[in-house]
């Protein structure tokens, strides 16, 4: 018989092959869809912004478009896709629409704030399984929550539709963003998932709205304190450290991008928009226009070839393995791809102080 270890190895090595080959062939392997942007909460930090408040006539797209475009991501390869928003589940053909990705063969994660799950969503997901479903939590009372939220009931909503995705055996995963409203909640809420057997991931990268508005930044709290809250996950702090070491001293490159937006992923924002990335605004691609390979094949390839400006200094610097700085976002908060955030930085930093205190101990 062959050991456990062995197998899981064996695993591993064909994915790291899928993976290969997916970046040799540029197969559109992951993807995200953005039916749309609104959302019936009124979060704080939201770089949505207006969106959050539009009309579903202001540029969506219906049911028949969504429905093409999941049938021709499928053919082109896609295995793993996103369904996010703004909240998803405000779109009225969202049970439709999702059963049609998972029937399609591919693994579908759902982004959510849960609030709106309710007994038909809960039959849907027990009866046409979902890869996860990722829910948002704001606080770990519904004072703080709701504070973050705007909208009083939503707490309670959230976390008894937790429960019942959770009675029915439904992969459920919690997040959170770190703001200045929960920061001294992240443990209880690190806590409540532990408690559930849960996952638990928190996120303290804020940026502007995408239509410039800054006031999401007003709710950061200091670099070194996100930085303190995340480490408190000692798998988390020792992770990045393996991570760190094996990857710091990699040659630096040219390019502007070292992600694998448009080499494996891609999104397609409510309005028909195919992008690189959720971050992106330039080679685009109007699927209302063309397919999506037409797209894919066609606007997104130069995306890759963008070279860095003289003066950008994050490309060479060890840290960029850490700051989880993507130029795309930091030109949301500097007004260029080729500059450096600050705040990423400062992240970047504190997390490299926390890996040499574990490695000196």
């Amino acid at each position: 018989m062959t050991p456990p270890t062995s197998v899981a190895e064996a695993g591993q090595r064909l994915i790291a092959r899928m993976a290969e080959r997916a970046v040799d062939q540029r197969i559109p392997l992951n993807g995200s869809i953005a039916m749309t942007h609104r959302c019936h909460l009124r979060c704080v930090h939201c770089y949505l912004g207006s969106e959050r408040h539009a009309s579903p006539e202001s540029g969506e797209q219906d049911t028949a478009f969504w429905r093409s475009v999941i049938d021709q991501i499928a053919e082109a390869g896609c295995l793993n896709l996103l369904i996010t928003g703004g909240e998803p589940l405000l779109r009225s053909d969202f049970a439709e629409l999702y059963s049609q990705a998972a029937q399609r063969g591919m693994l579908v994660t759902v982004f959510t704030n849960g609030t709106l799950i309710d007994e038909r969503t809960v039959d849907l997901f027990d009866q046409v399984s979902p890869e996860l479903v990722e829910v948002t939590l704001y606080g770990a009372t519904a004072q703080v929550y709701e504070q973050v939220t705007g909208v009083v009931g939503s707490y309670r909503r959230c976390l008894d539709n937790v429960e019942a995705l959770l009675a029915r055996g439904i992969r459920v995963g919690l997040k959170t963003m770190v703001l200045r409203e929960n920061r001294h909640e992240i443990q209880a809420m690190r806590k409540m998932a532990s408690e559930r057997g849960l996952s638990f991931r928190i996120d303290a990268a804020l940026f502007p709205c995408r239509d410039g508005c800054t006031a999401p930044l007003e709710h950061r709290i200091p670099a070194d304190d996100a930085v303190a809250l995340e480490m408190e996950d000692l798998k988390l702090l020792r992770d990045t450290a393996t991570y760190f070491q094996r990857r710091r001293g990699e040659t630096a490159t040219d390019r502007l991008f070292t992600c694998m937006a448009a080499v494996t992923s891609f999104h397609v924002d409510p309005q028909g928009t195919l992008l690189p990335c959720l971050m992106v605004s330039t080679h685009r691609f109007d699927l209302r226009t063309g397919s999506f390979l037409e797209g894919w094949q066609g606007a997104l390839t130069g995306f890759q070839d963008q070279e860095i400006l003289p003066g950008y200094e994050c490309h060479c610097c060890d840290k960029r393995f850490l700051c989880q700085a993507c130029p795309a976002q930091a030109g949301m908060e500097t007004g260029s791809p080729h500059r450096k955030a600050e705040y990423l930085c400062q992240l970047g930093e504190a997390r490299l102080r926390a890996i040499a205190e574990l490695l000196d101990k």
